[in-house]
């Protein structure tokens, strides 16, 4: 588990598609923070990540993954190649899936937290490498950021 701190700046033509996209920037970008914590790996193959940001920067996520050399399953447009390792039952879809949302409720009457099931390309990925599909996979403490915290 860690913190991935690096600030990011939107770049207007970078994208593979001529489209938006974000890229770190110390210099002059804006501070993005993520947490993170490995709930599982398959070997040197994969890790299932539980991600917090802290901040809320376009794709933040998929940037700090692929900038420490990680990038999420299936995102070509940050991660390249590498991106896709390939394999039966493994799908070549984006891999990110915000599962679990905790919010104060607007009404100032606790908190609002919803989980949402995995979409069934992720649960076909996630069998396949043995991850765990339990809909608390991850839900364990973590850092300043937990949900709850």
């Amino acid at each position: 588990e860690g913190i991935i701190d690096l600030a990011l700046s939107k770049r207007a033509g970078a994208g593979r598609t001529g489209g938006e996209a974000v890229a770190p920037d110390p210099e002059a970008g804006q501070k993005a923070v993520t947490a993170y914590r490995v709930i599982d790996r398959a070997g040197s193959r994969a890790a299932f990540l539980a991600l917090w940001p802290k901040t809320g920067r376009t794709h933040q996520l998929r940037v700090h993954c692929a900038a420490i050399g990680h990038p999420i399953l299936g995102d070509g447009k940050y991660g390249g190649p590498a991106a896709f390792p390939g394999g039966d039952g493994i799908a070549s879809r984006l891999h990110l899936h915000a599962r679990r949302l905790v919010l104060p409720h607007p009404a100032g009457r606790g908190r609002v937290d919803v989980i949402a099931p995995l979409p069934d390309h992720m649960v076909e990925t996630w069998k396949t490498l043995g991850f765990s599909t339990r809909p608390d996979a991850g839900d364990e403490p973590f850092g300043p950021w937990a949900p709850g915290r």
